[in-house]
């Protein structure tokens, strides 16, 4: 039976603050989609900086403290683990560092139910530290708690060997597990050992508002469109070198990053040059505007969980062209563009020029969007699923 009303407390392992006001904004997106339909609403954030750590010296830890933003409580708090970094491998250190992390979450937990009472259900989101934070809380309140698992940084194998099996435990715990795609919950299986069954997709949403539907440009010669930072994993070069082939077009790319001088002097060594144009990075405000310009999207990255930008240029009727490297495998349907394999620029420039060639009704695109990516959509899933759990 679904109450009218739950109390739900959020545990993210980022979130917005005066001095990171873009962090975990899509943390704070989904928690407002549940205030704003008269749900009662909590944040948990702490922050935790390592040694050695750039932010070590310039953030010092800070008391716990209790804000209303926006029919939302949110508690922060942020600590400097005295523990190097480098020395977590030593167990008794490492363990002395999660203590650390669950002693502080308990406090804020303490100070939040002081005012707010009891929540119905935690929300932890990202198994570092978001989950490792709600299971020490749920464990000592009795309380269920869920995690969604978004981010790659355990397909990366950034993850140390300590920190793998602490995420393996805490997410074995849970009642119930959410991830972004298919594709990482197939990964966490392998790496994890947790059956990729025993993960709900739940996918990230898009506001279709902001990125509003529109027909397709008269452009005199057809413009492609990539929007990403301009590193290794975005796979530009292979787009480079792959759009070589494609004659009478043109290629938008908007990003900006560390390899943004190599990929110009690449256009050149290829003879692109003049048909390709780096715009320089665009603000998300500002993001439709691109799509608006192009007549297809591209995204020839080598792995992404989701890949928001999809939906989002399906949002406003763009087909898209994406390699199946994860999110884009559950994002992309027939009618909404074409996968190519990742790392295969053969196949990507005639997917390309095969776009060219191609007429899209591009309304089922939108239509799609909105029946699977909207808050309401998202909403609607995530309440079904916490009605599982009480």
């Amino acid at each position: 039976m679904r109450l009218t009303e739950r109390h739900i407390l959020f545990i993210p392992s980022w979130y917005p603050s005066s001095d990171a006001p873009l962090a975990g904004t899509f943390f704070q997106e989904q928690a407002a989609m549940f205030a704003e339909v008269g749900h009662k609403v909590g944040v948990l954030h702490a922050r935790f900086h390592d040694l050695p750590s750039a932010t070590w010296l310039k953030s010092p830890s800070e008391p716990i403290t209790i804000t209303e933003e926006k029919n939302i409580t949110v508690v922060r708090a942020s600590k400097r683990l005295l523990q190097p970094g480098p020395f977590h491998r030593i167990p008794p250190i490492y363990k002395s560092c999660v203590r650390s992390r669950e002693k502080l979450a308990l406090k804020m937990y303490d100070a939040y139910t002081e005012l707010n009472g009891i929540p119905d259900i935690i929300h932890a989101k990202s198994a570092m530290w978001g989950a490792i934070l709600a299971k020490a809380i749920a464990e000592r309140e009795n309380i269920p708690y869920v995690v969604t698992v978004g981010a790659s940084i355990f397909a990366r194998g950034i993850v140390g060997p300590r920190e793998l099996k602490t995420a393996a435990v805490t997410l074995k715990s849970a009642n119930r597990l959410l991830s972004v795609s298919s594709t990482l919950a197939n990964d966490l299986e392998r790496i994890l050992k947790i059956p990729a069954s025993d993960f709900t997709i739940v996918p990230n949403m898009v506001d279709p508002d902001k990125f509003p539907f529109t027909p397709l440009p008269k452009n005199e010669t057809f413009t492609f469109g990539y929007m990403a930072n301009l590193v290794e994993d975005k796979g530009h070069s292979l787009l480079l070198q792959a759009f070589k082939t494609v004659p009478n077009a043109k290629l938008l790319l908007a990003g900006d990053g560390p390899l943004r001088k190599q990929l110009e002097q690449l256009t050149t060594t290829l003879g692109i040059d003049d048909r390709v144009e780096f715009v320089g990075p665009i603000p998300r405000e500002n993001a439709c505007e691109f799509f608006q310009e192009i007549d297809a999207f591209v995204h020839p990255s080598r792995y992404e969980t989701f890949g928001i930008v999809l939906v989002e240029a399906l949002s406003t009727g763009r087909p898209v062209i994406a390699t199946r490297c994860g999110g884009p495998n559950d994002i992309i349907r027939s009618e909404d563009g074409i996968l190519v394999d990742v790392d295969n620029a053969d196949g990507l420039s005639e997917a390309m020029r095969d776009m060219i060639g191609m007429e899209w009704d591009t309304q089922p695109m939108r239509d799609g969007v909105v029946a699977r990516y909207t808050k309401a959509a998202i909403r609607r899933q995530l309440l079904d699923i916490y009605d599982t759990m009480l």
